[in-house]
């Protein structure tokens, strides 16, 4: 529920008091968390809100750099999959996973209310230009987001065509030969038809070099375009339609090896943890900046969505339509052994050609105006498709980018598919001026698909169909005992559809896995406080898990690195505690101050049977984590900031300093494994520490500008005391060890030319 603004200088402006004196105060911020706007005091769900002021001057680019100012929530970001790839947890929420996407994601994604989640790999993490606010919902969001919103959502807005004329262009340059260009125009075509388009590019060669010259540099290169169009046939119907396309070119991995072998890379090479090759560069933290590695390296990624929607201001009423296209695709060709040929077996190449295609229908309809009763009703219809072809090759010594392979260790052909309809709904009754009763619920049936082809080790395909349906309630009482104060306590139920495996080793029939449950508790509040000029808000909240789902894979032979087999368990039980506390204080005129805090106790209730990669005396390695922490979940978050505004000569400059803090973590279930020391087939079961349990970190970022009516200069540090640190270790195969991905100090200045 914690509503400040988590980056300072949005929400600041001036009140007029009864006498007409110049007051400071914050400026209400409204949201649409319910489907409809609202003041972010008001809403009685647990929200972190970044508005397109703050969004510009704190420098946010990519989803880690509000989810890291945002309390209970947590990223890793390894590497695989380009630079922007991330693994977000809310609460302890998140997809669990050592292997793709194979089941409907944890956390919704939503942009201009449409659903985005369902990508050809990974977490969607786009482009945020020309941006009007972000939201990020904690807790279960099972009436109006549905499946995929067991831990929260993240709900996107862009600006919209309006009737001014707007023109933004924007050059920027940092570190790292970082370059880019951004151009925003908004052009009113007549008083019923406006337009408004958009184009981002960048580029950087990052700090990491190659030593290797038969392999390559990671860099990278984004280019992304929106175009939105907005009718107004009638004074009662609006129609918005835009398309966004975004293209992500990457030459490798933004990683390093850390020396620290994985289970999986022990059963297939018959080595220790620590018997990682060194072709002479170094592991991490020790080398940050060099590779070796023989193959060249490519991650791309290409998006388009078109998003439909028509709004229909009925007597008393709205209708609302919804209607979208996801088109995805992801790329990847990766040096798998992560040495040169020279210092080990033959090269091995991973190559992976993913594709999505998703298509949704959402109507809505929901009164209009001030009634003893505000409700909501809706349905919604989506029908996603997943292929992936996967491939590890085996190449040539004497050529390891070779275009024919010599051979395949595994080639296989999966598909899935998923068909989800739903009808939701949700009453807010007025009990007096006081008191709301909020019910709300949502039917959902879901029908899921998988197959698989190996054209190495199983040329016979396997297919399986399984269906859930569920019901998911939410009940929030909420209490006004004057205008500046809101407590609510809510009940509300998340639910994730269950699935089958078929992927990998010698099966014959998919292997079905629950659905996954999550009931939360949560007691909040909301205040303005000192005549408007402190927002505080918190909450305490704890959650309980069945079936909790946790993807992982083994090897059926453990000395077969083609014999990996996708396995998706239940977790018996799970539960987490914990509070929200967030604060933003207008100290004086000008000067802004913010708070962010998180606490959470998170685990494994009763998890006995945990499997984890590799083997020991010949058989799989199945721990007992029950107890252990859930991954990506630190105990303790948080972050301040303040910004200072001021006006000389016609301009208004700006400085701004943030820092964030977040506890030490695991971030996959292997990670989990590390921190438990057991007897597994009878012998003794220990990984190291490093580099499974990540330290805690602390990130410092500053940013300063001036505006005018004409034109905006900013510049920025990210990480301005060059902080030693990584988030996650899940790209994992190689004699090299575990990639991780380090990070930097960065830096940058940007220019931007208005003209209306």
């Amino acid at each position: 529920m914690a509503a400040a603004i988590m980056a300072l200088g949005s929400g600041v402006g001036f009140a007029q008091s009864d006498t007409d004196t110049k007051q400071l105060a914050l400026e209400e911020v409204v949201v649409t968390a319910q489907r409809r706007e609202e003041s972010l005091q008001d809403v009685p769900i647990s929200v972190s809100a970044f508005t397109s002021e703050s969004i510009e001057k704190a420098n946010i680019t990519s989803a880690s750099d509000y989810l890291a100012v945002t309390p209970n929530v947590a990223f890793s970001e390894d590497g695989e999959g380009g630079s922007r790839s991330i693994n977000i947890s809310i609460r302890g929420v998140s997809n669990i996973t050592l292997d793709g996407i194979s089941t409907a994601n944890s956390i919704g994604y939503y942009i201009d209310e449409l659903s985005v989640g369902s990508v050809a790999q990974g977490t969607i993490n786009p482009q945020l230009q020309d941006v009007e606010r972000i939201e990020v919902l904690r807790g279960p969001q099972g009436t109006y987001f549905g499946r995929n919103a067991v831990g929260g959502a993240l709900n996107i807005t862009t600006k919209k065509p309006d009737d001014q004329f707007l023109f933004e262009g924007s050059v920027k340059a940092g570190n790292f030969g970082s370059k880019g260009a951004e151009t925003v125009i908004n052009v009113p075509i007549s008083d019923k038809l406006m337009a408004r388009a958009v184009l981002g590019y960048d580029e950087s060669d990052t700090p990491i070099k190659n030593v290797n010259p038969l392999g390559n540099d990671p860099f990278y290169e984004y280019t992304t375009g929106r175009v939105s169009i907005r009718a107004l046939p009638t004074d009662d119907i609006t129609l918005d339609l835009s398309v966004t396309h975004t293209q992500e070119d990457e030459g490798g991995d933004i990683s390093i090896p850390s020396g620290v072998v994985d289970l999986d890379t022990q059963s297939i090479f018959g080595i220790g943890a620590h018997d990682a090759v060194d072709s002479g560069q170094g592991f991490y933290p020790e080398n940050k900046t060099r590779i070796d590695r023989d193959t060249r390296e490519l991650n791309e990624k290409e998006f388009t969505v078109v998003n439909a929607r028509l709004t229909w201001e009925l007597e008393n009423m709205t209708f609302k339509s919804i209607t979208g296209w996801l088109d995805s695709s992801f790329d990847r060709v990766a040096d798998l052994d992560g040495i040169p040929f020279t210092f080990g077996p033959l090269p091995l190449r991973r190559v992976n050609d993913y594709a999505g295609d998703s298509i949704s229908q959402e109507f809505r309809l929901q009164s209009a105006g001030e009634d003893t009763v505000d409700w909501t009703a809706g349905l919604y219809y989506v029908k996603d498709e997943l292929d992936r072809n996967n491939q590890i090759q085996i190449l040539p010594k004497d050529d390891p980018n070779a275009a024919v392979p010599l051979g395949f260790i595994n080639s296989n052909i999966q598909e899935f598919d998923y068909e989800s309809s739903a009808v939701f709904g949700e009453m807010v009754w007025h009990l007096n001026d006081q008191f709301d009763l909020t019910l709300g619920g949502r039917y959902s049936r879901d029908k899921v698909t998988a197959s698989e082809i190996d054209l190495v080790a199983r040329p016979v395909p396997v297919k399986d169909t399984v269906e859930f349906s569920d019901f998911s309630p939410r009940v929030v009482l909420r209490y006004i005992p004057t205008d500046d104060l809101t407590l609510y306590g809510s009940v509300s139920k998340g639910y994730k559809a269950g699935g089958t495996d078929v992927t990998g080793g010698s099966r014959t029939e998919g292997a079905e896995f629950d659905p996954e449950e999550l009931i939360n508790y949560e007691l909040g509040f909301k205040s303005s406080l000192l005549d408007g000029r402190v927002n505080l808000s918190g909450a305490i909240f704890a959650l309980r898990w069945d079936d909790f789902q946790v993807q992982t894979s083994r090897l059926e032979d453990p000395t077969d690195i083609g014999s990996d087999i996708s396995t998706t368990q239940n977790a018996n039980e799970a539960s987490a505690e914990g509070i929200e506390l967030e604060m933003l204080a207008l100290l004086t005129e000008g000067l802004t101050w913010s708070v962010g805090l998180g606490y959470i106790d998170a685990q494994f209730d009763d998890y006995q049977d945990a499997v984890l990669k590799g083997e020991t005396n010949g058989l799989p390695n199945v721990v007992d984590v029950s107890g252990q922490p859930l991954p990506r979940t630190p105990e303790w978050t948080f972050n301040t900031a303040l910004e200072y505004r001021f006006n000389v000569g016609g301009m208004d400059p700006y400085v701004r300093a943030q820092w964030a803090y977040t506890d030490e973590t695991v971030s996959d279930i292997e990670g989990v494994g590390s921190l438990v020391g057991q007897t597994v087939n009878g012998d003794p079961f220990n990984l190291p520490e490093f580099p499974y349990q990540i330290d805690s970190y602390d990130v410092l970022n500053l940013s300063a500008g001036l505006e005018t009516d004409s034109y905006r200069v900013s510049a920025f540090v990210k990480n301005a005391l060059d902080e030693d640190y990584y988030t996650g270790t899940a790209d994992n195969f190689g004699a090299a060890g575990i990639r991780l991905r380090p990070h930097y100090r960065e830096f940058g200045v940007k220019f931007t030319y208005i003209y209306f």
